[in-house]
């Protein structure tokens, strides 16, 4: 299990305690105004630090690993995430109270479009978006809250994981979780910071993706469609491999594979170090 799990998952999985999901985290008024910073910065302004790091160290230049230590542990206190496969989505939504779908704020920033993947979890009154001034997506519509049952939920995620869209959950000033995100590395600003600059700012899942060889036929699908450049292909027909460094568990491989020969199989013990670091 990750670092979380131990710190606040009172012996199970940290993100299925109901008690970090609890109004009473939000009634601290630092956690409150921490989400009207984050969405100032994130949406409105398009996270220009992740971007400015971007254009400075592209290719294979990176940031000095005790600075990339620093953020990610800065993270780790206020704003961090852990990839979920899409069968643990239902569990944390049987905990919510309200399920509320608004547009995305990576893509928003990045090409301004319209993508609503992100939902927050509630259970509340009151809601933690309660008071959250989206208006700066430009329009009454865009920015709107859409009030969806976990059910309804669930079908709209399943779908986004056809797609193959990365599920990650997020705190909120840890360990207040209090979204499901469902995005892709070309827009979502986490997986451009943790493969990209290799800043990581989410754990990886508690699941392992493994390949079935007898079944693969060598498609390639599945290594098209990870976000996480853990699937490697050695030649014309062979299986393909699950790199166990790389993998975060998201489970996405497996909607695209046309012989279901992927399947997800828990994360065996392992040092916080090997959860987070590639």
């Amino acid at each position: 299990m990750c670092e979380f799990c131990t710190k606040h998952g009172e012996g199970k999985k940290w993100y299925l305690n109901a008690s970090n999901y609890a109004t009473e985290l939000l009634k601290d008024l630092e956690r409150q105004k921490f989400i009207e910073h984050f969405f100032e910065e994130v949406i409105r302004k398009g996270n220009r630090k992740i971007s400015y790091l971007e254009k400075i160290f592209q290719g294979k230049m990176l940031l000095p690993q005790r600075i990339r230590q620093r953020l990610t542990n800065g993270s780790l206190k206020s704003h961090f995430g852990q990839v979920i496969p899409l069968e643990e989505i239902p569990k944390i939504l049987a905990m919510a109270t309200s399920v509320t779908r608004i547009t995305c704020g990576c893509r928003w920033a990045a090409e301004k479009q319209e993508s609503r993947t992100c939902y927050g979890i509630s259970t509340g009154p009151p809601d933690w978006y309660d008071h959250l001034d989206l208006d700066f997506f430009g329009s009454p519509e865009l920015s709107s809250f859409e009030v969806l049952s976990p059910e309804v939920a669930c079908h709209a995620m399943a779908e986004d994981d056809r797609k193959g869209m990365v599920h990650s959950l997020w705190t909120f000033g840890t360990p207040f979780i209090g979204a499901i995100c469902n995005c892709e590395s070309q827009y979502c600003l986490a997986l451009r910071s943790t493969v990209g600059q290799k800043i990581p700012v989410m754990f990886r899942a508690e699941y392992i993706a493994a390949i079935d060889q007898s079944k693969c036929n060598g498609c390639r699908a599945c290594e098209r469609n990870c976000q996480f450049n853990a699937i490697e292909f050695n030649g014309k027909k062979q299986p393909s491999r699950i790199d166990p460094q790389k993998c975060f568990g998201c489970g996405v491989c497996r909607a695209v594979c046309p012989e279901e020969a992927i399947s997800l199989q828990q994360r065996t013990a392992h040092p916080v170090a090997a959860h987070l670091w590639m």
